[in-house]
């Protein structure tokens, strides 16, 4: 017997195959783009913590918080009520103590975060 078309079978599997594979390329798309706003949020926030490290190092208490919009003025309307929204959390330590000579080197943690979507470190070293 000569074959010259597709069973009903044999095309039933091949778009239930072919559906599962776009099904899954579509999946893998949108998960991509989550992955790539998600990585926008995240910078955006690295930037303004880049912002509040730079300008919050002349508060006088640093175990504290402050909005972004305290600091920076004379910023256009997006970007105030993107700062106004921001609020930086400060947290200092010594991390040690140092004694060479008559020297004392003292190295301070200073860590800077926008709730638990991002925080950085910075360290500074005084010597007395």
């Amino acid at each position: 017997m000569n074959k010259k078309a597709f069973t009903l079978i044999e095309v039933i599997i091949s778009i239930s195959l072919l559906s599962i594979v776009i099904t899954t390329v579509l999946k893998i798309k949108e998960n991509n783009f989550l992955n790539i706003e998600k990585f926008k949020n995240i910078n955006s926030d690295m930037e303004l913590l880049s912002i509040a490290s730079i300008v919050g190092n002349n508060k006088k208490d640093n175990n504290s918080h402050f909005y972004l919009d305290e600091i920076i003025k004379n910023t256009n309307d997006e970007l105030h009520k993107k700062l106004k929204n921001t609020k930086v959390y400060v947290k200092s330590k010594t991390k040690d103590s140092i004694n060479i000579d008559d020297k004392t080197i003292t190295i301070n943690e200073t860590k800077y975060s926008i709730d638990k979507r991002a925080s950085t470190k910075i360290y500074t070293f005084s010597i007395n």
